[in-house]
């Protein structure tokens, strides 16, 4: 059922827009602010998120089966929360083909916004945030269902909300939270990219500190896709780290069937 789900979500999310009054964060901004920024330690953050994840996988174990699967599937499209950056990123490709600059890096500039390294820039810095972006709306979100079901898949949406919110302690606790899923998606990268180029940099940062998971995965991607960035008003490198990141999904996908196939995974 893991991998008809996951086929049915990904469906769902190319066919249909979800309404953003229907996505998570937005049910997030109506909590009381002590919950949408809550000041606790990120060790009483983590427990807090544990809870929300037991609770979720309880309340959906417990549940009838014809209740249970649709359901899951919702609350894995409501974690998604993609509708905004999908709008930004269509507006950047339209900005680009019109040959307006200005308007393009306004919507690079609120693509990147998420990020918190100041490694990259000029159009390295708006192909890093599209792949950011990428792997905290989907790659992380389908990473934490696969491990271990729906409610930590939840769990990875409200941290990623609290995050964006500027929480300090729970910027911390992504980065700690981020580590795998960041070295297996950029492995990822590594495959279905250039892999004799890509391979040397994902082995080189891959004991890194957690701080460094945005230009870690920054590294391997480059090194996977060739991409000129010479040219200010080209969407070309845009397009390229887009394609590679829908490589990277149809390989997850892949080796999610396979892992089914030998019974590592149900």
């Amino acid at each position: 059922m893991m991998l008809i789900t996951l086929l049915a979500l990904l469906a769902l999310d190319r066919v249909l827009m979800l309404p953003p009054a229907w996505q998570l964060d937005s049910w997030l901004a109506k909590l009381p602010l002590a919950l949408r920024t809550p000041q606790l330690p990120w060790p009483l953050l983590l427990l807090a998120l544990v809870a929300v994840s037991l609770l979720v996988d309880g309340l959906l174990w417990y549940s009838p089966w014809i209740l249970s699967w649709p359901l899951a599937v919702l609350l894995l499209w409501v974690g998604l929360s993609t509708t905004a950056v999908r709008q930004t990123y269509r507006r950047m490709l339209n900005a680009f083909s019109r040959g307006d600059l200005e308007a393009a890096d306004l919507c690079s500039e609120s693509l990147e916004a998420p990020l918190t390294s100041a490694t990259y820039s000029g159009r390295e810095r708006t192909m890093m945030a599209l792949l950011w972006a990428n792997y905290r709306h989907y790659c992380a979100i389908l990473f934490f269902f696969v491990l271990g079901g729906v409610g930590p898949a939840l769990a990875y949406g409200v941290l990623r909300y609290w995050h964006d919110n500027e929480v300090p302690e729970a910027r911390k606790l992504m980065k700690l939270v981020d580590w795998l899923p960041v070295r297996l998606t950029a492995l990822g990268f590594a495959f279905v990219g250039h892999y004799s180029r890509a391979m040397p940099k994902w082995l080189e940062g891959l004991l890194h500190h957690p701080k460094d998971n945005e230009d870690y995965l920054g590294r391997v991607a480059l090194a996977a896709e060739e991409v000129d960035c010479s040219q200010p008003c080209s969407e070309k490198p845009a397009l390229f780290m887009v394609a590679l990141a829908k490589r990277n999904l149809l390989f997850f996908l892949a080796l999610v069937a396979a892992l089914i196939l030998f019974g590592l995974l149900v």
